[in-house]
């Protein structure tokens, strides 16, 4: 499911006109008719909040199909339970890519849900610990500015709950409507912005930049030719 069509599932089932829609988020209607219909491409980060808060979602869940659902959940307690009696855990695989160097701006639909990856219960919760498969999903990360850790066409299993700084880790965040995949480290006032690769200079998110600052995710997991755990 594209955004266009979650966009209008979600207006719908608030009972929302276009219009209503429109002036909610403060563009024209023709806007939301073209989002609709696939027409409309890209969308500026501003764009994408505004739509999230007047349905009443996250803007993660405006790229999350309703009727895609986990056939087996891992909960809080280690336990899972098995869907219509099939023993999976399945992982959306998202049509974005993180960047690892200097940001990446997606040119079609900001994210699609393309394929799943599927494994057993046991490997999951091997994986994932307790985290619902709703939470975990699967991006491609471009750039080498995170090299050795993370290499340009790794995977990354990324923690979907996470949106605030949860400790010195590797995140997927936004920087002014750009992408990114980067390790976050605290001090004092900020937040550091560091590449492994030592090829690249560090940054910092502080009070007078944070505005242009989100954070979509913790990064769990790395896949190349074998698992990194790195949190």
């Amino acid at each position: 499911m594209n955004i266009g069509t979650r966009v209008r599932q979600l207006r719908l089932a608030k009972k929302m006109k276009i219009a209503d829609l429109a002036d909610a988020v403060e563009i024209d209607s023709a806007n939301i008719s073209r989002l609709e219909t696939g027409k409309q491409k890209q969308f500026t980060e501003q764009t994408l909040n505004r739509l999230a808060h007047a349905l009443g979602v996250s803007v993660v869940d405006l790229f999350t199909s309703s009727d895609i659902q986990s056939t087996v959940y891992i909960n809080s307690n280690n336990n899972s339970s098995s869907v219509e009696g099939v023993d999976v855990f399945r992982v959306e695989v998202l049509d974005v890519a993180a960047s690892a160097g200097a940001g990446f701006i997606q040119g079609s639909d900001v994210i699609d849900v393309i394929r799943a990856i599927e494994y057993s219960h046991e490997k999951a919760l091997s994986l994932f610990g307790g985290r619902p498969s709703d939470e975990v999903k699967v991006i491609n990360v471009r750039g080498d500015s995170m090299a050795d850790t993370i290499e340009p066409g790794d995977l990354i299993f990324v923690d979907i709950s996470v949106h605030d700084f949860d400790g010195d880790g590797i995140y997927v965040f936004g920087f002014d409507e750009k992408v990114y995949v980067k390790r976050l480290q605290m001090i004092p006032d900020r937040l550091l912005v560091i590449s492994d690769n030592p090829r690249y200079r560090e940054w910092s998110i502080d009070k007078q930049n944070e505005h242009r600052f989100t954070i979509f995710g913790k990064v769990m997991i790395s896949q190349s030719q074998a698992f990194k755990r790195h949190g």
